[in-house]
């Protein structure tokens, strides 16, 4: 099976640290494929052409710095390393959408924090892309989503559960996740839960709920599903009520109209 090898657009204007990445990588047996340019030019003209994983840029460039690169992408990991330790140039790559901000040093000790933030801006960018189809995935269902801490307060819920339960959302956030159920259900023996609406009507929901955990293995929330089952109960109902009476046809010899 072929190695996956990620796409890195190395921006640099200084050609003896350029190389000596390079050559880290070549070293290292990393899976890094490489595209170098000098200047802000001639890495747009790349930025138009291919598709990159991750962007190393220097800040200081002949032609611009790395906030010009900043300005025509938001879809890749950008580290800009520089030789300069400016405090406010950081804070200021970072509120520009920069992934993360190196500085060089003489020794050149930066270079081995250069695949470890490669690594780190490339799982950034996979764990971003899944939260957003999750997130799209939520927001498009049918069923009610709920998300609630370990405490039971309600912290996300989609637009089909405010359509559902009738609440806006900022009327549901931080409440209990008790106003859901319908209690004068609460003490029946039944196969089917009950919940309630704002109005505090009561219908019947089906109801499917998944622990949710960290990495560390730790339980932080709880995801739950829920979907009105009312047309179903009643279409049972009614199959049951034509059941019976073909039962009792039979039985009595009569037929069933």
């Amino acid at each position: 099976m072929k190695e996956l090898k990620y796409k890195v657009l190395l921006l640099e204007d200084d050609s003896v640290d350029r190389k000596s990445l390079i050559r880290l990588f070549e070293k290292e047996q990393l899976p890094y494929e490489c595209e170098e340019a000098e200047s802000v030019s001639e890495a747009k003209e790349l930025l138009a052409s291919r598709k990159f994983d991750v962007v190393i840029a220097d800040y200081y460039l002949g032609d611009g710095t790395a906030f010009d690169i900043l300005k025509i992408i938001d879809d890749i990991p950008v580290i800009i390393v520089t030789g300069s330790g400016d405090e406010q140039v950081a804070i200021k790559a970072w509120k520009a959408g920069a992934y993360d901000y190196l500085i060089k040093d003489l020794q050149q000790n930066y270079l081995r924090t250069v695949p470890i933030t490669i690594e780190n801006a490339i799982k950034y960018k996979k764990n971003a892309e899944q939260l957003q189809l999750l997130s799209a995935a939520v927001r498009s269902t049918s069923d009610s989503v709920f998300i609630t801490d370990m405490q039971g307060k309600i912290v996300f819920v989609n637009e089909a559960f405010c359509e559902t339960y009738g609440y806006a959302k900022d009327e549901v956030i931080n409440q209990s996740r008790d106003i859901l159920f319908e209690d004068s259900r609460g003490g029946e023996a039944s196969a089917v839960s009950y919940h309630k609406r704002k109005d505090g009507t009561g219908f019947p929901v089906s109801v499917a709920e998944s622990v949710i955990k960290n990495e560390k293995g730790n339980d932080i929330a709880v995801v739950g599903a829920a979907r009105d089952i009312s047309e179903r109960l009643n279409i049972e109902d009614r199959i049951r009520a034509i059941n019976l009476r073909l039962k009792t046809g039979i039985r009595s010899g009569n037929q069933v109209n």
